[in-house]
């Protein structure tokens, strides 16, 4: 099923990052790490107990806050994302009928699946203790749409802002590594033994990662008190083509990009940057090519943010959103970790070193499994 384009583009900002991610616990850390070109990936034999050796992206345990009640890993990241998010605004809007939070996840406490009686497993578990802890005025709204969770999450955000139901909306986004994602993907046979290789000739899976990240989208710029930029515009289309393989021809992104560029009345050409999905499978990585040369996108400065600090799952379009924008206010875009020769059927425009971006325009994509595609439009600001 495919969205309807967004008829009025008015204005949403875009701010207050906070972040939780194998790299470190803040966006200036986590990118200054990225710009360095170190990885959070490492090799850890028998993961979780499964039968294989994988470079996996595991948050320090020092780095996540264990004073919530909750007492559980992904709920005390999100929490503490939540709680870095606020400091970053003049005044906390969220316990208002006005606000809202969005909690992107895949799996949510994915990591008590073995213990079924556990009362906290279930997504609803997770909302209802956020709205507890920080006395929220609204019961915060669960998107679990697979790997485009955090994109599509920015997406209803915004939609909601210009719909006028709320003036400020937190996008939380948040997963975890554990037995059953790893054994999952092991299944598949899309594992990597090594570190993943996005769009690499030799490239052979993916690795897994964790992380969980923070944004606020408003009507209104004065919330923030640090720097913002602007959500344009946004989109999503499923092309249902497999249960887990993508569109051999692209057809659900370049829909998505297509349906997020038009209304906004951007050209291809004014993309000064793009943050592709990149998971460093041979499926995923050649539909990618297609879709952005059909889209006009392949002279575009575009790299995957995954050989950083793994594929986060649900968290990936919230923090890699996040650091694009933070790519963008530096006019510092780093390389696509891993990649050294040209390994899908349409050439793109790689970045393999430290450059400045060609516009003031950011593009975000994803995908993910059932064939899920999202979009997202952004102008860096001068604030």
């Amino acid at each position: 099923m495919e969205t309807k384009n967004e008829t009025a583009l008015s204005e949403v900002y875009i701010g207050a990052k906070s972040v939780l991610c194998p790299l470190g616990d803040t966006p200036s850390k986590v990118y200054e790490a990225m710009l360095n070109g170190k990885t959070g990936l490492k090799s850890v034999e028998k993961p979780f107990g499964i039968n294989t050796t994988s470079h996996v992206g595991l948050i320090d345990d020092s780095l996540i806050p264990q004073e919530h009640i909750d007492s559980l890993r992904l709920t005390n990241m999100l929490a503490a994302c939540y709680e870095r998010s606020v400091r970053k605004l003049r005044f906390d809007p969220f316990q208002d009928k006005d606000a809202l939070v969005i909690i992107c996840t895949t799996k949510g406490n994915i990591d008590k699946i073995g213990k079924p009686q556990d009362p906290r497993l279930p997504l609803t578990r997770l909302s209802k203790f956020m709205k507890q802890m920080f006395d929220l005025g609204n019961d915060p709204m669960i998107i679990s749409n697979a790997c485009i969770s955090g994109v599509l999450g920015i997406i209803t955000a915004a939609r909601l802002i210009r719909a006028g139901k709320y003036d400020h909306v937190m996008v939380l986004g948040g997963d975890v590594v554990s037995e059953f994602t790893l054994s999952g993907f092991a299944s598949l046979h899309a594992l990597t033994d090594g570190v993943c290789k996005p769009y690499d000739k030799h490239r052979t899976g993916i690795n897994l990662g964790e992380a969980a990240a923070g944004l606020v989208l408003s009507n209104d710029d004065t919330l923030f008190k640090g720097t913002y930029d602007q959500y344009i515009s946004g989109a999503s289309a499923n092309d249902a083509n497999h249960i887990s393989g993508p569109s051999r021809t692209g057809e659900g992104l370049h829909r998505s990009i297509e349906r997020t560029l038009n209304p906004a009345e951007v050209g291809p050409e004014q993309i000064g940057y793009l943050s592709a999905h990149g998971t460093g499978t041979s499926f995923n990585d050649e539909m990618e090519s297609i879709a952005f040369e059909r889209s006009g996108l392949s002279e575009v400065p575009v790299n995957s943010m995954k050989g950083y600090f793994g594929h986060t799952l649900g968290a990936a379009g919230v923090i890699e959103t996040m650091l694009g924008l933070e790519a963008m206010k530096r006019k510092q875009l780093v390389p696509s970790l891993g990649f050294e020769e040209m390994g899908v059927s349409i050439p793109m425009n790689i970045i393999t070193e430290t450059t400045s971006p060609t516009s003031d325009y950011f593009l975000k994509t994803a995908s993910g499994f059932g064939g899920c595609n999202a979009a997202a439009l952004f102008k860096v600001g001068t604030n």
